[in-house]
């Protein structure tokens, strides 16, 4: 074989590896959990729960209940160096719930101004719910 038949053969390996490489990216998981196959519970698992806000009263007495109300609002999950993974948005009982891959995650509820939604962080492992449910501050006192 001539020389520059050998320099040909010693760059089909390393071609190939990028192109397995390549294609290996194109094929992510859909951290959403919509439509895709990799979203199922072998890769992930799914976070749920409730955003609910208080006091709602500016006096709460024994006979007058003043529960927590739902909140209405979008939740972003994102690695802890602050990458955005998915969003998603509560419901009208403040109910949400987002499939994540494995890993650690801080959720955030946007709500502009009140009321004050802490940042949960949660840890997702492969096939397990994950409940967390966020008490957000109304500011009455």
């Amino acid at each position: 074989m001539s020389r520059r038949g050998n320099r040909i053969l010693a760059r089909v390996p390393t071609s190939a590896v990028v192109v397995l490489v390549v294609l290996a990216g194109c094929g992510g998981s859909n951290p959403s959990g919509a439509g895709s196959p990799a979203s199922s519970s072998t890769t992930g698992g799914r976070v749920s729960g409730v955003v609910t806000a208080g006091p709602t009263c500016p006096v709460q007495r024994a006979d007058e209940p003043c529960p927590p109300r739902p909140v209405a609002a979008r939740i972003a999950a994102r690695t802890p160096a602050g990458h955005q993974v998915a969003v998603t948005h509560t419901d009208a009982d403040g109910h949400y719930e987002v499939r994540l891959p494995v890993g650690t995650f801080v959720l955030s509820v946007g709500t502009n101004g009140l009321p004050r939604c802490p940042v949960t962080r949660v840890t997702v492992t492969s096939a397990v719910d994950v409940t967390a449910d966020i008490t957000c501050d109304t500011g009455i006192r």
